[in-house]
């Protein structure tokens, strides 16, 4: 039970300002609530306080939202929102499908008539209050998406987002994509009623099953790749093909496949070759939307050993989405030879990295027990299959 009139009480909200604010402790917010309050009251309000500042810190606003740690998790971030909110037409009507608490919505252009829809009567309450907080006009509607033009045919819009349901419960494992609610192809069947959609799909989502004439975006940081998003019809910018955006603080960095999807598979093919002065790593970003094969192409780059993205060249490559480092040295992958490197090389200090190696870099680094006064990266991999032991030092990269 959400117990909105009480959240949202002019008191309550006092309350949880001043707690914020001198960081109570739990003991001393239970036994000052369990005064006033009920138990199940008492409950509903404790949990809601750590949600407080994380919803501000997502949403970037000062107001109090109203959510549960469910509805908080699977809301979009307002920098991937306000960087999405440039994808909307000027004019005409969106509907929120599985609104939620409201986080796309949130950044949705004032010019669009905005409806959120939801089959969960909280979460409708969630949005209503959000919205109002943010001084967004908004209808609601209760309805389940998938039969809506059965169930509510007079609700017509000319465009959705739709950020589907990853789980039901916080146990679940969001990344399970068969836990999906509506299922991809349910969207898909969802879509045909609107002249275009946005869809949010967890980053390692399978493509496979993605129309060819929507464009698929890969969102999120130089350190992590935090969303996939599909556009449909009118809101495909870029038809079948692939963009990756790099949200870096008040910038974002874009960039475009240069081949569609239906041959990006033959063109991202990379020649194997031996290990020359430099590795790159691509940002995840990079791996998960397989441009990166496209700068390597550019920089004359070779792939250490094939399905593994770790690139080798003879000048470092300059770009936001990759970092480089230059090779001290190497060795064939095992213990001895690796502690002897290292030794060698005076290193004390040491980051592991690995791919195509099954080891915990961590456990590793304790084996190894480097001793020196130097810093190293370390790289455990394989070079045309075999493992290897890479040791290099990080230079600096252009981030802009």
């Amino acid at each position: 039970m959400l117990y909105v009139s009480l959240l949202t009480s002019k008191d309550i909200q006092t309350f949880i300002t001043k707690v914020l604010k001198e960081k109570w402790d739990s003991l001393k917010i239970s036994a000052t609530l369990g005064k006033s309050f009920s138990e199940e009251e008492r409950r509903a309000i404790m949990d809601y306080i750590p949600l407080v500042n994380k919803s501000r810190e997502k949403f970037n606003t000062d107001s109090f939202l109203l959510c549960d740690k469910l509805a908080l998790e699977q809301s979009t971030a307002y920098d991937i929102s306000q960087w999405k909110a440039k994808l909307w037409p000027s004019f005409g009507s969106v509907h929120d499908l599985c609104c939620g608490m409201g986080g796309d919505s949130f950044f949705i252009p004032d010019s669009l008539e905005i409806t959120g829809i939801d089959m969960s009567e909280e979460r409708l309450e969630m949005y209503t209050h959000n919205m109002q907080a943010l001084n967004k006009k908004a209808n609601v509607l209760k309805a389940d998406v998938r039969n809506l033009k059965l169930s509510v045919p007079n609700a017509i819009a000319d465009f959705f987002t739709i950020d589907p349901a990853r789980r039901k419960l916080e146990s679940e494992n969001q990344r399970q994509f068969e836990n999906l609610t509506p299922s991809l192809q349910e969207v898909l069947e969802i879509a045909k009623s609107y002249k275009g959609g946005m869809v949010k799909l967890p980053p390692g989502y399978p493509i496979d099953d993605v129309p060819f004439d929507a464009e698929i975006i890969y969102l999120g940081s130089r350190q992590d790749c935090r969303e996939c998003l599909v556009l449909l019809g009118n809101l495909a910018q870029n038809p079948g093909k692939i963009r990756t955006v790099i949200l870096d603080k008040e910038k974002s960095f874009e960039f475009v496949s240069a081949f569609d999807r239906a041959t990006l598979e033959k063109e991202q093919i990379l020649e194997e070759g031996s290990l020359q002065k430099f590795i790159s790593e691509p940002c995840p970003l990079f791996v998960r939307s397989r441009i990166f094969t496209q700068f390597a192409k550019e920089w004359n780059a070779k792939i250490l050993s094939k399905g593994i993205a770790y690139l080798t060249t003879e000048e470092p490559i300059s770009h936001i989405g990759f970092s480089s480092f230059a090779v001290l040295d190497s060795v064939p992958l095992g213990t001895s030879a690796v502690k002897n490197m290292l030794k060698k090389h005076g290193i004390g200090k040491l980051t592991l990295k690995k791919r195509g190696v099954e080891i915990i870099p961590e456990e590793e680094i304790k084996r190894l027990k480097p001793k020196g006064k130097n810093e190293g990266i370390l790289f455990y991999t394989r070079i045309a299959g075999e493992k290897t032991a890479i040791l290099t030092q990080r230079i600096q990269n252009r981030t802009t």
